[in-house]
């Protein structure tokens, strides 16, 4: 899909980047004049994207993309890409934590791994395809960790907003969204919140979530290797897919898989 268009920000995958959505409302490709505004309205409007940051159309960087980034503070976009259209809208959503993965690819390249390892290969895959899972019920957390889908689209389906919540971070996801299909997956990460969250805006919800993940980012430690991401089937989640609505949708054992494999990360 190469036409540009923004009807895709309605569904609840673009939750996060909904702020953004006057800003996208153009008849054509973003060019570099229209990265530099957008960067330049957020950062009015209070978005903590980092003062260096600035996103170059069709930059051909030498160095490693990732290391050409924390250096010169260039993120190279190529023009009438919707992955870097989407890259671009995520920093923006996600500052503190685009700007903490980009801080540990830099980290593990100056330990000399530049091809990259489990550490690097987790935080590239968070990048690009994760989502954040916030749950304030220790249950909810247990059933997405043990692939209990049923409890967890089912059962427990009116929790979905109230006592659990998904917020999409990768930017291929973003990409793949536009045209989502059975077997759609993202990988999740889980974020323990209190039972006060669900009853803040949106808007802190996701400030808060941001500043957390930063932090937990910071250690290298953590969400060390790749497993440490659950795989979550991003068309079960209750109003993301209208045939969700049916209970024998989740009979799909080869989508709403119940195998377990290594336990995700998580922050408390």
């Amino acid at each position: 899909m190469t036409r540009w268009h923004s009807t895709y920000f309605p569904h609840p995958l673009y939750a996060p980047l909904r702020a953004f959505a006057p800003l996208a409302d153009g008849d054509d490709w973003p060019n570099q004049a229209d990265y530099d505004r957008l960067l330049e309205r957020a950062r009015a409007a209070g978005c903590a994207v980092p003062n260096y940051l600035r996103f170059v159309c069709d930059l051909e960087p030498q160095d490693y993309y990732e290391l050409h980034i924390a250096q010169s503070g260039e993120v190279p976009t190529r023009h009438g890409n919707w992955h870097d259209w989407f890259n671009a809208l995520a920093w923006l959503a996600w500052p503190r934590s685009k700007a903490a993965l980009n801080a540990r690819h830099a980290r593990a390249i100056a330990r000399g791994e530049v091809r990259r390892g489990p550490l690097r290969d987790a935080a590239t895959l968070l990048d690009e395809c994760g989502v954040v899972v916030a749950s304030a019920d220790p249950a909810l957390t247990t059933a997405l960790d043990d692939m209990r889908w049923h409890e967890l689209f089912v059962a427990r389906r009116h929790d979905w907003g109230r006592r659990i919540g998904v917020f999409t971070l990768g930017h291929a996801l973003f990409e793949t969204g536009l045209e989502p299909h059975l077997g759609w997956c993202g990988k999740a990460l889980l974020l323990a919140v209190d039972d006060a969250f669900f009853g803040q805006p949106y808007a802190r919800q996701l400030a808060q979530l941001d500043h957390r993940l930063a932090e937990a980012l910071a250690d290298d430690g953590w969400l060390a290797r790749p497993r440490e991401l659950w795989p979550l089937p991003l068309l079960g989640i209750p109003g993301w897919w209208p045939d969700n609505e049916d209970p024998a949708f989740y009979a799909n054992t080869d989508y709403f898989r119940p195998t377990r494999r290594a336990k995700s990360a998580s922050v408390s």
